[in-house]
């Protein structure tokens, strides 16, 4: 049979290199030569198909790596010179989509030693570098305080009180001065507590009028580029009235300052730092909070050729301690309010 099958070969072979080959023999050659060219273009498509999924593969994988490096830092080094008294564990990356990843900051406070849970951060960054929250409201729990009928503001997740700040130069129709009810707490109870000024002052000035049993936590740095728009304000109404809006204070979410550093050898360590995170989102021009940092070291400079400690003045701080160590605030004549913040038990 094998015999057979080769003779028939060879004839075909024969009658093609002679010129006069059948019908039959002709198109087994064609059809042969097709074969075969169909299955080699089907092994070549394959291997390039596969070498472009791996080189794919590995590409974005590589920019999403790289997008999540660029919102972790973006990230811790906004927070830095936001969010008063929180301390971040570090990222967690919570794992990506095609187009988006997602980044989980673990928070807490810490208030005369130990550690008060804190609102979570989450946020999302994609293939093409944007970073943001989670879409939906973080706006935060407002109730009626039975005390004074006005608003406080609780963390959503915690549940505990958000401070909040009285800039010195603008005029509210209420203030509040929560060292005054301290007395109806115990003495060991841990506080942590906002304090606005009656006026602007140098960071060593803050260090020399809080008392040394009291923590100075962070400092509140004014970079206020128009504080007009945070003052009283009338709004005309398309009926023709005048609606009046009054200031509002500033939550601990919305403002800038900076960590208190102690430090017996360098004390201005803390606004050195400062001025070292502002320079460098300033040279991060492709960061998510670039036109913010611009914005600042442009305010705190202001007419001087470089930015030092000098340029930065202070218009608040939040301390922490026990009920009776931040009685001795009490008397400070350059606190002009005070607004409670989170509290722990000192015996837990």
């Amino acid at each position: 049979m094998t015999d057979y099958k080769e003779r028939e070969k060879e004839k075909e072979l024969i009658e093609l290199f002679q010129g006069n080959p059948t019908s039959n023999s002709f198109e087994r050659i064609i059809r042969k030569a097709k074969r075969r060219t169909i299955l080699r273009n089907i092994v070549i498509s394959l291997f390039v198909m596969f070498f472009l999924f791996i080189t794919l593969g590995f590409s974005w994988l590589s920019i999403m790596r790289w997008s999540q490096e660029n919102a972790m830092r973006d990230t811790e080094l906004f927070s830095r010179i936001t969010q008063p008294n929180v301390e971040e564990l570090g990222a967690q990356n919570m794992g990506n989509g095609l187009f988006e990843g997602i980044l989980y900051f673990n928070r807490y406070k810490e208030v005369g030693g130990i550690p008060v849970h804190w609102s979570d951060q989450v946020i999302t960054y994609n293939l093409f570098g944007g970073v943001s929250r989670l879409t939906g409201d973080h706006s935060p729990i407002q109730l009626k305080d039975e005390n004074d009928g006005q608003t406080r503001y609780y963390d959503r997740e915690t549940k505990q009180r958000m401070m909040e700040f009285y800039h010195p130069d603008v005029t509210y129709t209420y203030i509040r001065n929560d060292l005054m009810k301290l007395n109806e707490f115990p003495d060991e109870l841990l506080v942590e507590i906002a304090l606005s000024f009656n006026q602007k002052y140098s960071p060593e000035e803050v260090r020399e009028f809080i008392p040394d049993d009291v923590t100075l936590k962070w400092y509140w740095a004014d970079t206020y580029t128009n504080i007009e728009m945070f003052k009283e304000t009338d709004l005309e109404t398309v009926e023709g009235t005048t609606v009046n809006i009054p200031a509002s204070p500033e939550l601990a979410s919305n403002v800038y300052g900076f960590e208190g550093m102690p430090s017996d050898s360098n004390p201005s360590i803390s606004e050195e730092r400062f001025i070292n995170d502002i320079e460098t989102g300033l040279s991060i021009k492709e960061g998510e909070y670039f036109g913010e940092f611009e914005r600042i070291y442009s305010y705190l400079k202001g007419e001087s050729s470089t930015l030092s400690t000098d340029n930065v003045m202070i218009l608040g701080a939040v301390v922490t301690g026990t009920a009776a160590e931040l009685k001795k605030l009490e008397d400070l004549q350059m606190i002009r309010t005070s607004v409670f913040g989170v509290m722990a038990d000192s015996n837990k």
